[in-house]
């Protein structure tokens, strides 16, 4: 039976070689981007999946300080869950501290990605050891245990267990001997390192450790199941009014402007909903794409059913019953899937180095073991083929022998067969269409972004994010920042704990001006050196930027003043309730026990996300030092030229802290804009393969229809139509549904545009002329792809097609 049906298939390929490799041709293309696409959603929903991953909590807070949008951190005070444990003895936890660590070895010196953690943090995340004890390692204040990738690099292929590393941590140098090695971890790690060291708080941290509100390190919390967990976190408010509300040990009011949840560990990767939706929406590409290609399936079987009519009336009239039929179909269907499975399947290795390279991934089809993709590609190949092939098995089975063998013309599944295919035809180009249109509306998103007015000039400069590095002293900061002055090609030169993508210190001050009490935003402080709003070209609204003359009032100069002059953003005058920047100049603002008097105002700088509101903000010059700077160079002429430059001179001045510097474009991307852009590069890649699936369709369509019509167009062209006549006439027939199909797609692409431009704050406009454009488009694809069919049975000689008459 099977060698039969198996028989009856490759004929049926062989002699129509065009429906062959449109059929197949299609479902492999749809095969492989629902491939890719499910390894890619497979890859960013299967985060931190070790084992005991799923006992695992993050303590996430949440600050809601007024005037400010609420902002979910995933970093505590240092010393939390000391006071966690001494309020619930039997919690089990640990944390996880990026220290920044500086490896010296024999003449390399290298910032690592290295964390100080618990002595308990691995038995926890139970992350796999190719070498050593890490529980012994963990419990020594001097211990390291570090990644392979750093053993070869430090080591080479000697054994690095007992060996030392020397790590710079702060300025002070540390020795640590190697105790373990750990094995290679999956890409999809969030809290994954290259070495870790035992958290020891006097070591790695200031004052700030033990502050409520400061944000030091991520802590986790294990519980036997989520009900346990979602139990506990119920007392957290309680907890925190003790220890961070009025009257607790640090006499603050932190638990006033912020809560605590507990999220699951493995929803961190996913924390945001913009994140969540653009994976859910490659998902879903990949998932309309199939569909698309089955769709085709359908279209071409039904409108080939002619073709093999005689054949199922000669089965029948022979006693095939028409369950052996359906059978005999719905096989040819799956094992037409399968071939096409297997070569959508070499479709998508062929293409996983493209991909992982346009999306920034690690993709990797896998054939064996836990994560092979056979079973779930059979299952696929299932259960396509039995969609794909039900309805043309149940049409090609129901033909009567006796009226199929009496016609002197094949059926073709009549008038409601005809309808069947154009209402397929439209869904096929709705969500075409609906792919255009997202595609268009991304592309202009992400040209706003890299196009936009930040409120400052992102051209010419460079930000040297290394100059942050606790490793550097005041006093080289300060050389550093007058040797890069001197520099030829440098335009001017300044420093402050804000730059473009780059940012360490996040504190924020309630401020309330006089007369208006019932105003109190929080806004950003933050403190900037000399000559930084005129090496970032920010733009001055209304009154004066800091300078020399008005001295010492415009700097605090390293001293705890209590009242300075400070130069506010927009947003901030905006938020404290003045009518205009110009009503702001020369008046006071109250907060923190500081004083500020308005100089300035500044329109708002995005240093951040195009996602996030611009905070208020406001800027005091301290021409001393401050909180963690970054250095920013306006230069002229090119970029790498100068970056060599400023390295050399770092050298020379700094020659124990690595370098780390790039443009603000570069940073920017890097921090900001780069996933959006890797994400929209799939999105496009799948939208573009979607279209061609669909256009492989429309042509097989195409093809067999003028095929059906060579006699009709014949006969009319006897009687004196033209050949201008006859193609309006073909290709007004298919650009009917594809018409349809634009007011479907219409509405559905404004709902979910319009929800994706929602999660950005800088956006573009949701412009009609992306509609329009995208059916445009679509028409045009739409003639020129069925213009070839209707253009040759146009042009036949009449008495050609009437001869058999």
């Amino acid at each position: 039976m099977i060698g039969t049906s198996l028989l009856t298939l490759y004929r049926s390929l062989t002699r129509h070689k065009l429906f062959a490799a449109l059929n197949i041709g299609g479902l492999a293309l749809g095969i492989a981007v629902f491939l890719v696409l499910a390894l890619y959603v497979r890859f960013e929903t299967g985060y931190d999946r070790f084992p005991g991953a799923d006992k695992l909590w993050v303590i996430e807070e949440v600050y809601t300080r007024p005037g400010a949008p609420a902002q979910p951190s995933l970093s505590t005070m240092g010393g939390e869950l000391d006071q966690l444990r001494g309020d619930f003895p039997d919690l089990v936890g640990t944390r996880y501290r990026g220290i920044g660590g500086i490896v010296r070895k024999d003449g390399q010196v290298a910032v690592e990605d290295s964390y100080a953690v618990d002595p308990n943090f691995f038995d926890l995340f139970r992350y796999p050891v190719s070498a050593g004890d890490w529980k012994t390692t963990l419990a020594d204040p001097n211990g390291v245990v570090i990644s392979q990738k750093l053993a070869r690099k430090y080591f080479g292929s000697a054994s690095p267990i007992g060996r030392t590393l020397d790590i710079d941590i702060g300025g002070e140098v540390f020795p640590y001997r190697v105790g373990a090695v750990l094995a290679p971890l999956p890409k999809n790690t969030s809290f994954g390192g290259d070495l870790f060291v035992k958290l020891v708080p006097e070591r790695f941290s200031g004052p700030w450790f033990t502050h409520w509100g400061s944000t030091e390190l991520v802590t986790f919390l294990r519980f036997p199941d989520a009900a346990a967990a979602h139990a506990f976190e119920t007392r957290l408010p309680d907890f925190l009014q003790r220890h961070a509300g009025p009257g607790g040990n640090f006499g603050n009011r932190v638990a006033d402007i912020y809560h605590q949840n507990l999220r699951p560990l493995s929803a961190v990767h996913l924390a945001f909903m913009g994140d969540r939706t653009m994976v859910a929406t490659l998902g879903l590409v990949g998932l309309l794409t199939l569909i698309i290609a089955i769709v085709n399936y359908v279209n071409l079987a039904t409108a080939r059913a002619g073709h093999r009519a005689r054949e199922v009336a000669i089965r029948k009239a022979l006693g095939g019953t028409r369950r052996a039929l359906i059978g005999q179909f719905l096989f040819e269907a799956v094992a037409t899937v399968g071939i096409a499975a297997l070569i959508g399947l070499a479709l998508a290795e062929l293409a996983l180095p493209f991909v992982n390279t346009a999306g920034g991934l690690d993709l990797s089809i896998t054939y064996w073991g836990s994560d092979s993709i056979l079973p779930p590609l059979a299952l696929t190949v299932l259960l396509v083929g039995v969609l794909a092939g039900l309805y043309p098995a149940f049409v090609l089975s129901h033909f009567r022998p006796a009226s199929v063998l009496a016609s002197a013309k094949a059926p073709g599944g009549g008038r409601s067969g005809a309808r069947l295919r154009q209402g397929l035809v439209i869904v096929q180009f709705a969500i075409a269409i609906l792919f255009t249109i997202a595609t268009m509306v991304m592309i202009g998103q992400a040209r706003h972004v890299r196009n936009a007015d930040l409120g400052f000039n992102r051209d010419g400069l460079i930000v040297l994010n290394s100059f942050s590095h606790g490793a550097l002293e005041t006093a080289q900061r300060h050389a550093l920042l007058a040797a890069f002055r001197r520099l030829p090609g440098v335009v001017s030169v300044t420093s402050g704990n804000m730059a473009p993508g780059s940012q360490d210190t996040t504190n924020a001050e309630t401020l309330a001006r006089a007369g208006a009490p019932e105003r109190q935003p929080s806004i950003m402080k933050v403190d900037i050196g000399v000559d930084y709003f005129a090496t970032y070209g920010a733009h001055l609204l209304a009154g004066r930027m800091f300078d020399r003359a008005h001295r010492p009032a415009d700097d605090t100069a390293g001293s705890q003043a209590r009242a300075t002059n400070a130069i506010f953003n927009r947003s901030a005058i905006k938020a404290l309730g003045f009518a205009d920047p110009e009503a702001a100049i020369g008046k006071s603002v109250e907060g923190g026990g500081t004083t500020f008097t308005i100089i300035g105002v500044i329109a708002d700088q995005r240093f951040g996300s195009p996602r996030d509101p611009v905070r208020p903000t406001v800027y005091y010059l301290d021409s001393e030092r401050q909180t963690s700077p970054f250095a920013a160079v306006r230069f002229t002429g090119e970029s790498k030229p100068m970056e060599a430059q400023l390295e050399a001179t770092w050298r020379q001045i700094a020659p124990t802290v690595p370098f780390a510097a790039q443009t603000v474009n570069a940073n920017l991307n890097e921090h900001f804009y780069q996933q959006d852009n890797q994400r929209n590069r799939l999105f496009t890649i799948g939208a573009v393969l979607a279209v061609l699936i669909g256009c492989i369709g429309l042509y097989g369509l195409a093809a067999f229809d003028t095929a059906r019509r060579v006699r009709e167009i014949g006969i009319r062209k006897a009687l004196g139509a033209s050949t201008r006549d006859i193609l309006r006439l073909l290709i007004g027939q298919f650009l009917r549904p594809v018409l349809i199909a634009n007011l479907i797609a219409w509405p559905l692409a404004w709902l979910a545009m319009q929800r994706w431009l929602t999660g950005f704050d800088d956006r573009i406009a949701l412009s009609p002329l992306y509609f329009i454009a995208a059916s445009l488009l679509g028409i045009v694809i739409a003639c020129t792809t069925i213009f070839g069919q209707a253009w040759r049975v146009a042009r036949a000689e009449p008495a050609r097609a009437l001869r058999d008459e």
